[in-house]
């Protein structure tokens, strides 16, 4: 991966900037979108950290690269990797893309400031780890999640026929 122009946890800070610096003046019509915004911008913040930093890591399968640089697949590689080094934290990375996922598309619900308070306290949970998480992943971690996320796939493939 080339040179880095922008630093993705600065979509966390923004959110947070966002949540508690601005909220106060952002007129009420318009706090339901700030929320979303947030819980969204504090996702990719997360998975952007984590993807770029797989990136620079030297693994010899062009492909598993190609899927994780230019495919919707990288959000679940990114996640089942960081399980096979810390359960918790890559459970909370699936956590917060649910509520990412919430937040962009359903928009028959509005989400509760719980779920943005909740959205932050384990991005920051999160952050906290991600250099000893980053610093242990092999390819072979990422070979290992992407076989399962195949079979899990291929499981539900099966269920579904």
């Amino acid at each position: 991966m080339s040179h880095r122009v922008f630093e993705p946890k600065t979509f966390y800070d923004l959110a947070i900037h966002v949540k508690n610096q601005l909220f106060h003046i952002i007129p009420q019509e318009l706090k339901q979108a700030a929320d979303r915004t947030c819980i969204s911008r504090t996702y990719y913040a997360v998975f952007l950290s984590f993807r770029d930093k797989i990136l620079v890591l030297p693994f010899q399968n062009a492909e598993l690269r190609r899927r994780i640089e230019r495919t919707n697949d990288a959000h679940a590689i990114v996640a089942e990797t960081i399980r096979i080094i810390d359960a918790d934290i890559g459970d909370f990375i699936v956590n917060l893309r649910k509520l990412r996922n919430d937040a962009d598309y359903k928009t028959d619900i509005a989400p509760s400031p719980d779920k943005v308070a909740y959205a932050f306290k384990i991005a920051n949970e999160i952050f906290s780890k991600s250099a000893f998480i980053v610093s242990k992943i092999k390819e072979s971690d990422i070979i290992s999640a992407w076989s399962k996320i195949q079979r899990r796939r291929q499981k539900e493939r099966f269920y579904l026929e």
